[in-house]
């Protein structure tokens, strides 16, 4: 019997971008009835099948679509070369529901003052895995966050340069002063994220970007580049900030909100 689950954990585990497609309903001559499942990684390879053929095949490019759009689909397949489309002569129909797998978003904060202590527990608890990076012993200490397993006392620059793009990464800037904004915005700007959020004003903000533009950052960087960072509800507590910045960030991951600095 195929262990489709236990390929499921394992996929999670090794966060691995992938899909699940289970045959919900079938009508006529199919080659699985409902039940049948399929995990699918983003890299095409596969564990359990739907059928074979060109329906596998169809199944499969609509499970890469449902990993890159995040979101789950129902799709339907005629298995007849003249009505459906589709080189099989089986006749029937299959309807097949395809479910993303895929890693937790990720939230980098760089900086671990009174925002951050904030920010951090209320990111993890709505699903994000959180990241905090800091230079200053001080203040990453456990007792500050005693639910954040991935935390870091280093040079925020360097980590910043090493960082790896995600479309599931999203990034916040809070650290201390327009120097070092400057120097971790222009490591991060280089990459790909699904935002960057910078605190600070809109004097602050202009100035940061004509610097690193002089430094030959091009303009198109800084489209996902989000400062004064969180939506604009009158916050002036480190809570109250911190509230602003989670909104923000959910409207992104909802699709409900999109700007650009240009």
């Amino acid at each position: 019997m195929e262990d489709i689950f236990e390929r499921i954990i394992e996929v999670k585990k090794k966060n691995i971008p992938s899909a699940l497609a289970i045959v919900t309903r079938t009508e006529g001559s199919v080659p699985r009835k409902p039940g049948a499942k399929m995990v699918i990684t983003r890299d095409r390879n596969i564990f359990g099948t739907l059928g074979g053929g060109d329906l596998e095949v169809r199944i499969i490019r609509e499970a890469i679509k449902a990993i890159e759009e995040g979101k789950p689909k129902i799709c339907s397949f005629t298995l007849d070369v003249e009505k459906g489309g589709l080189d099989m002569m089986c006749g029937g129909t299959v309807e097949v529901y395809i479910e993303p797998l895929l890693p937790p978003e990720k939230i980098i904060i760089f900086g671990a003052g009174h925002i951050t202590r904030s920010l951090a527990p209320m990111m993890k608890r709505i699903g994000f895995h959180v990241t905090i990076v800091d230079d200053t012993p001080d203040f990453v200490k456990k007792e500050y966050f005693p639910d954040i397993e991935d935390i870091h006392l280093e040079d925020m620059e360097a980590f910043a340069e090493r960082l790896p793009s995600g479309q599931n990464t999203y990034v916040v800037v809070l650290s201390r002063g327009f120097s070092r904004d400057r120097a971790i915005l222009a490591k991060l700007l280089k990459k790909d994220f699904r935002y960057i959020g910078m605190i600070g004003s809109k004097r602050k903000m202009e100035n940061v970007i004509r610097v690193l533009q002089e430094e030959g950052i091009p303009d198109q960087a800084f489209s996902k580049l989000k400062s004064p960072i969180g939506l604009d509800i009158g916050a002036e507590t480190p809570e109250e900030i911190a509230i602003s910045i989670a909104g923000e960030i959910v409207a992104v991951r909802k699709g409900k909100l999109v700007f650009s600095n240009q």
